[in-house]
């Protein structure tokens, strides 16, 4: 959606720092900020504007990200999870900026001339050559993870050392071993934002403390108030909430800072496979040895985040089952078999709905997404998702996981006065936002408003 014309692109510099917090949870920093325990985030809410965000569809970092990245909508760009919803041998793959459908911020032309620095977004590895600074954010061991290659040694001798999220793995390890990594890595790709400012018009940073603590140490937070100011998770709530005063203290009358999360965060007690129920529904067969039987099975679950099943459709699958012909008939006979499933441990129906994808994303990208889509009953019991990379990941030790209720606040020329939006926005309204204050009009092909 175009924004108000404007005669002529503004002449003075102008500057803008986004600072993605992702997984912060809206009713965890009303109640931290009110403590006076976040200054950084009750300063943009009190001396800048704020108000809610929506996730897209699932709430999960790909969609949102890349959202933010492109300008486009899920259903548009295709990043459904941090891997491909569809592949004909039944692993789902790493998604790449090679397989991006749309050129990101700084290769459009409604930011030519503006130069930016971008630290720790997916979707942005490997890197592609431009007139700024990247580090991206990949998703295996690399040393190739940076533009201009010699980024990381010139940040180094400045004493500023980031780190990817790959490097800080969680696998069991003892809380006092695991927290300070995840709290550093926050630590110094916030030095590096700061490192880079002078040099730049936009600046990106993607902080991820808060998300990773909130998946494995949530449970902590359950154990009463008294307890939250010792938890893991406020540890990295305070960790982003000091990159935020750090920008602010640096800020410029021409300086916009504008903080987000794509996901807000809640706790979680169990996921559940939707394979298991899919198999005792008659969709899916599994051998003795416990491998998939794909040439006898006509639906599985899609890759995790994307509360996702697949129907084994030929010619999209090796083994496909289901002919073109049956397809929306057999979508129609998975989806209220699955409606009828209870969740075992809560005797109560595991899902609310189960949607068609087409009712949940729209756009050219929508075949990309899973053939339906599942909407939990209880958001504490979640699809399992993929099991290969679920058991990857360790997704079964969780105790937290994402929602789609998060926040935006922004402190800046266009943003003060503590004003509050009752507008709920959207990941891609902040591409537009960056637009708006850089006195670009926005893209008639974006999908944003923006939030100025």
């Amino acid at each position: 959606m175009p924004s108000r014309p404007r005669e002529s692109y503004v002449t003075f510099r102008q500057r803008v720092v986004v600072i993605i917090t992702e997984g912060a949870a809206p009713e965890l920093l009303d109640r931290w900020c009110a403590k006076g325990l976040l200054p950084g985030f009750a300063r943009l809410r009190a001396q800048g504007v704020h108000g809610p965000l929506r996730a897209e569809g699932t709430p999960y970092e790909p969609p949102g990200l890349l959202s933010v990245l492109t300008g486009r909508r899920a259903g548009r760009h295709g990043f459904y999870s941090y891997w491909t919803c569809h592949d004909p041998e039944y692993a789902p793959q790493v998604l790449t900026s090679k397989d991006r459908r749309f050129p990101v911020l700084w290769q459009q032309e409604v930011f030519a001339g503006v130069r930016f620095a971008s630290l720790g977004v997916f979707g942005t590895h490997p890197p592609e050559p431009f007139d700024g600074s990247l580090i991206t954010y990949p998703m295996y061991a690399t040393l190739h993870a940076c533009h201009p290659r010699s980024l990381q040694r010139t940040l180094a001798a400045r004493g500023v050392r980031p780190v990817h999220d790959v490097s800080v793995f969680w696998t069991g390890q003892d809380r006092d071993e695991l927290l300070p990594s995840l709290l550093e890595a926050d630590v110094q790709r916030g030095r590096a934002a700061l490192a880079l400012l002078d040099e730049h018009d936009v600046v990106l940073v993607n902080l991820t403390s808060i998300d990773r603590t909130s998946h494995i140490y949530w449970q902590e937070l359950e154990r009463g108030p008294e307890h939250e100011e010792s938890s893991a998770v406020l540890a990295a709530y305070r960790t982003c909430d000091r990159v935020i005063q750090d920008v602010l203290e640096r800020a410029d009358d021409g300086t916009t800072v504008l903080a987000f999360s794509e996901i807000g965060f809640g706790p979680l007690r169990n996921y559940h496979s939707v394979n298991a129920e899919l198999e005792s529904c008659g969709f899916l067969s599994h051998a003795a040895d416990g491998r998939a039987e794909w040439a006898r099975s006509r639906a599985f679950e899609a890759v995790q985040g994307t509360h996702g099943v697949n129907v084994n459709l030929r010619g999209r699958y090796k083994h496909g089952t289901v002919a073109e012909r049956d397809y929306e008939a057999v979508r129609a006979e998975v989806a209220a078999a699955l409606l009828e499933r209870l969740n075992p441990r809560t005797g109560r129906p595991f899902l609310t709905a189960v949607h068609r994808r087409e009712e949940v994303y729209a756009g050219e990208a929508v075949h990309l997404a899973p053939d339906l889509v599942l909407e939990p009953a209880d958001w504490r019991y979640l699809p399992l998702g993929d099991p290969a990379w679920a058991s990857h990941v360790h997704r079964d030790w969780q105790s937290g996981w994402h929602r789609r209720d998060s926040y935006w606040a922004a402190l800046g020329p266009d943003f003060s006065g503590g004003a509050v939006r009752s507008r709920v926005a959207s990941p891609v309204d902040i591409p537009a936002t960056v637009c708006e204050l850089l006195g670009r009009d926005v893209p008639s092909d974006w999908d944003g408003v923006p939030l100025s």
